[in-house]
C-alpha cells in the first residue's frame, strides 16, 4: 500500500510522546500535579530547548534573534532564556502586515499542506482579530489543559456540562469541548452564546438535558441565572456541581459570592490566552491558580520597566509555551497584570507555581493626573454597593476648566431594576472608587440596560470596560 500523502491528523501526532510531555488528567494528577519544582524545571527545560530549535527555523525569531547578535547555540536552556528579546502583540500585528495573511512568525504554505492547520484569532477587542494557527499538537494539548483543570474542580464522567459561549474563532468553547468530549467522558452541550440560543432556552435545555456544569464569562452566568428566576426556575433546583469562568480581579470576592448564591454552586476561576488555552486554574480548594507548567513558562515583567520580578511580583505576564511549535510563542509579553504567589505547597498536595486573579490588561492603563489607573480595578468597589447590577463603563473625556485642560474620568455605573438615582449612592461609589482608584473620580448613574450597547454585554466575547475619547486615543477595551 503506498504512504499516505495527505495530512490524516491522527497520524501526524506521536500520541505517546505528547501524553509523556504533557499528560492527560488522571495521569498529571497522580504524577506531574505533584512533582518537586526541580522536577518541574527540569521537564521545562527539555521542552524550552525543542522550543528555541524550532524558533531556529522561523524566520520571525531567526531575523529577531540575530539582530539581538544572538547566534545558534547561545542558548542552551532556560538558564539563558532571558539573554533573549521580548516580544510583544504588535510586532506580530507588523509581521501580519508585511506578510500577510498569517506573518512571518506563523509560516503556512497553502499550496503543500504539510500537517491539518486550525485557525483561531483574538477577540478584536483592541482592534482586527488577529489570527493563531493550530497544528493538531497545540490543538490537543488545549483540552488537555483544560481538562486538567476541570477535573481538578470536580468534574467527572457522567457529568453533563453546558457551553454557551459559541465554537468560532474564539478559543474558550473549543477547549471545554474538547476537554469534556476527548479527555474526561462528559457530556457537552455546544449552546453557544445568547446570540446563537437565546437565554431562555439556554435554561429549557440545561432544565430538560440534565446540565450539571457551565462554563461562560461571569457576566452571561449572571444573565442566565437571572433569566431563569424571570422564567419562575430557582437555579438551585438545577443542581449544578460547577461553574467554571474567568473572574478577573475579583479580589474581594464579591462577584463569586454573587454568582453562589445566585447558582448554589462552587465557582471556580480560570485564567487563558487564546494563543495558549488555559494558562492556570483554581483546584477544588481554591487558594489561588496552578499553571499548566509543562505548557508555560512564566515570567512576570514590571509594566513600566521590563524589569523581570521574583516570585511574589505583581506585572505584566511574559509567556514562552512550551509546547508550541506551530507557531512558537517565546517570552511573549501578554500585557496581562497578574501576581504570582511565593511558591508552596497546596492542600491539593501540589507545589506549583501558582497566580493570584488576573488584574486586567496593562495596555488598558490610563493616566489621569499622573496617577496609572487600570479599569478593572472598579470590581471590586461597585460590586460592593448595593443598588448597583455591578455594571460599569470608564469614560475618558479632556474638558477645559477655565484655562487649564484636564483629562476627566467618568465611571457610569448601573442601576439595579426600580433602584433610582441618589445622591447617597452616588457619593458612596464616588468615595469607594477614589480609594481604589487614587484619583477622584464622577460617578453617572445609569438605568438597567443603558450600558449593554457600549459595554458589549450579553454579545459574544468579552466585557468592555474603557471608552477613551480624547483626542488622538478614540479607543474601547
Amino acid at each position: 500500500m503506498a504512504t499516505p500523502n495527505l495530512p490524516n491528523y491522527f497520524r501526524t501526532v506521536d500520541f505517546e510522546q505528547l501524553f509523556a510531555d504533557h499528560p492527560p488528567p488522571e495521569d498529571f494528577v497522580e504524577g506531574m500535579h505533584l512533582w518537586s519544582a526541580d522536577e518541574m524545571r527540569a521537564h521545562q527545560d527539555r521542552l524550552f530547548r525543542q522550543v528555541i530549535e524550532v524558533g531556529w527555523q522561523n524566520p520571525f525569531y531567526a531575523d529577531r534573534w540575530g539582530k539581538e547578535g544572538i547566534e545558534p547555540g547561545d542558548i542552551r536552556g532556560l538558564d539563558d532564556i532571558q539573554s533573549l528579546p521580548v516580544v510583544a502583540v504588535d510586532d506580530f500585528k507588523d509581521s501580519i502586515v508585511a506578510s500577510p495573511p498569517f506573518g512571518m512568525h506563523q509560516t503556512l504554505h497553502r499550496a503543500e499542506p504539510r500537517q491539518p492547520i486550525k485557525v483561531q484569532s483574538s477577540g478584536g477587542t483592541t482592534g482586527r482579530p488577529r489570527p493563531t494557527l493550530f497544528s493538531p499538537r497545540e490543538w490537543e494539548v488545549q483540552g488537555i489543559q483544560t481538562a486538567r483543570a476541570l477535573y481538578l474542580q470536580g468534574a467527572r464522567p457522567g457529568d453533563v456540562m453546558q457551553i454557551p459561549v459559541t465554537l468560532s474563532t474564539a478559543n474558550l468553547g473549543w477547549c471545554y469541548f474538547q476537554a469534556c468530549f476527548n479527555y474526561l467522558g462528559i457530556a457537552a452541550i455546544t449552546t453557544g452564546s445568547g446570540l446563537v440560543t437565546p437565554s431562555r432556552r439556554q435554561i429549557e435545555e440545561a432544565e430538560a438535558w440534565g446540565t450539571n456544569m457551565m462554563v461562560a464569562f461571569p457576566e452571561y452566568l449572571l444573565t442566565l441565572g437571572h433569566t431563569a428566576r424571570e422564567m419562575g426556575i430557582d437555579p438551585a433546583s438545577l443542581n449544578f456541581k460547577l461553574l467554571a469562568t474567568y473572574l478577573g480581579p475579583d479580589t474581594a470576592g464579591h462577584l463569586r459570592a454573587e454568582l453562589e448564591e445566585l447558582w448554589s454552586c462552587d465557582v471556580f476561576d480560570n485564567y487563558g490566552t487564546h494563543e495558549i488555552g488555559v494558562v492556570s486554574f483554581e483546584c477544588s480548594h481554591r487558594t489561588g491558580l496552578h499553571f499548566n507548567e509543562d505548557t508555560i513558562f512564566v515570567e512576570v515583567g514590571d509594566v513600566e520597566t521590563g524589569e523581570i520580578l521574583p516570585e511574589g511580583g505583581t506585572g505584566n505576564l511574559i509567556a514562552t509555551a512550551l509546547h508550541r511549535h506551530h507557531p512558537p510563542l517565546i517570552r511573549y509579553n501578554l500585557m496581562d497584570r497578574i501576581q504570582t504567589m511565593p511558591r508552596s505547597s497546596c492542600a491539593c498536595g501540589s507545589s506549583s507555581l501558582r497566580m493570584n486573579h488576573f488584574l486586567g490588561r496593562s495596555d488598558d492603563m490610563i493616566k489621569i493626573r499622573g496617577t496609572n489607573i487600570y479599569p478593572m480595578a472598579c470590581l471590586n468597589a461597585i460590586k460592593s454597593q448595593t443598588g448597583t447590577t455591578g455594571e460599569w463603563l470608564c469614560i475618558v473625556d479632556r474638558v477645559q476648566r477655565g484655562t487649564r485642560t484636564e483629562d476627566q474620568l467618568t465611571v457610569a455605573v448601573e442601576l439595579a431594576d426600580g433602584v433610582q438615582p441618589d445622591d447617597g449612592l452616588r457619593g458612596s461609589l464616588e468615595a469607594a472608587l477614589k480609594n481604589d482608584l487614587g484619583v477622584k473620580v464622577v460617578v453617572e448613574l445609569e438605568s438597567l440596560g443603558a450600558l449593554d450597547g457600549r459595554t458589549n454585554r450579553g454579545r459574544e466575547g468579552k466585557v468592555r470596560r474603557l471608552l477613551d475619547r480624547r483626542p488622538g486615543q478614540d479607543r474601547q477595551y
